[in-house]
């Protein structure tokens, strides 16, 4: 367990962050409608309404840990894998070049 106190910087990112991902879940909700998300819930729709009341501070825990939000279409792929990526396309690049010189 950490028990050193968290920087002021620290904090002021995860509000940010929290506030960032409170934003995109409003957002998709108010593009798929309050109705619809009750109902893939299996609540009425009043019920999603107060939930929404303690919205804020579940993304900022969800900010806290570290975590994001992605689209269920979305591919998501950790540091090492996007730079190995990177690695990869650089070094296809340099040889498409290479050949290209060579023509």
């Amino acid at each position: 367990m950490n028990t050193e106190p968290v920087s002021a910087n620290r904090q002021e990112s995860t509000r940010k962050t929290g506030a960032r991902i409170h934003g995109e879940v409003l957002r998709r909700l108010a593009d798929v409608t309050q109705e619809h998300a009750a109902d893939c819930m299996g609540l009425d729709a009043s019920t999603l309404s107060r939930f929404k009341d303690g919205l804020d501070r579940f993304c900022m825990l969800l900010a806290a840990l570290g975590l994001q939000l992605a689209p269920s279409d979305a591919v998501v792929v950790g540091r090492d894998d996007l730079h190995a990526l990177k690695r990869m396309a650089y070094k296809y690049l340099q040889s498409e070049i290479e050949a290209e010189d060579r023509i």
